[in-house]
């Protein structure tokens, strides 16, 4: 009945080889395709049942390993609040919060007068008590 060909032949409209050329050549071998990471990945990595996460764990430590990169270093947890430098109040300055927290002043107002933190004001006034 025909050539003994069970498919037609369809032209690459944008090769310049010609149909029977296309068709006698082996396909191309291609990479393996990329695997795309879940665009939300915390929420997917939640459906992930114990062992699933474990091993994608013990995955991807081997990966690091392989790279060279080591495990990253458990982090710190850093205050977010930063020691104050040590202040040094001169002797007037200390007499002048003592007089402005006998005179009724509030030390949070003392603080903001004198430029210092209000721990400082508050040492002072502790300070006071005990002479």
């Amino acid at each position: 009945m025909g050539s003994g060909r069970t498919g037609s032949i369809v032209p690459d409209l944008f090769s310049t080889a010609s149909p029977q050329e296309t068709a006698s050549r082996p396909p191309k071998p291609t990479a393996s395709p990329r695997h795309i990471l879940p665009s939300d990945l915390p929420t997917a990595i939640k459906h992930l049942s114990d062992q699933e996460l474990e091993q994608l764990l013990a995955a991807a430590t081997a990966e690091q390993h392989r790279r060279g990169k080591g495990l990253p270093a458990p982090e710190t947890t850093v205050s977010k609040r930063t020691e104050a430098p040590a202040v040094t109040l001169t002797v007037g300055k200390l007499n002048a919060v003592r007089a402005a927290f006998k005179a009724g002043v509030t030390p949070s107002k003392i603080a903001k007068q004198f430029g210092i933190p209000q721990s400082e004001v508050r040492k002072v006034i502790a300070s006071e008590g005990k002479k």
